[in-house]
């Protein structure tokens, strides 16, 4: 059993004990911090299929930090440098 089982597992037996109008936000938490701590998104994916909850936060967050990687690039931009 691997540690990411492990955590399915306690996510299975705790979600129900979410109330439903924080599980979506439960569920972001919970990838955000796998993914903070590499794992990859078709690992949690994998593990936690089936799980809508989980499915959308992955859909979420891939897309939001795409966003933020994007605006990172911006960021890095010297809009002062005069050798542009």
């Amino acid at each position: 059993m691997t540690s990411l089982d492990t955590i399915q597992e306690v996510w299975e037996a705790l979600r129900m004990h979410i109330d439903l109008s924080e599980r979506k936000e439960a569920a972001e938490t919970l990838v955000s911090y796998l993914m903070e701590n590499n794992y990859e998104a078709s690992e949690i994916k994998e593990e936690f299929r089936g799980d809508k909850d989980i499915a959308k936060a992955l859909l979420f967050l891939d897309d939001h930090n795409l966003h933020d990687e994007e605006e990172d690039d911006y960021d890095d931009y010297d809009y002062d440098d005069d050798r542009y």
